[in-house]
């Protein structure tokens, strides 16, 4: 598992994955609202142990 976190709303989004300083993160869109769930906007950044 790369990783593993909470939302603020469904993540119906394909993650990202890219490296700053050597340091790695996936990223993913939160929207969700498509099936009647909670509704929001934002982005989400998780980085990667090493």
């Amino acid at each position: 598992m790369l990783w593993e976190g909470d939302l603020s709303a469904a993540g119906y989004s394909t993650p990202a994955v890219y490296s700053v300083d050597g340091e790695q993160f996936v990223v993913i869109a939160a929207g969700g609202g498509r099936t009647g769930g909670v509704s929001a906007a934002g982005y989400h950044a998780f980085t990667l142990e090493s």
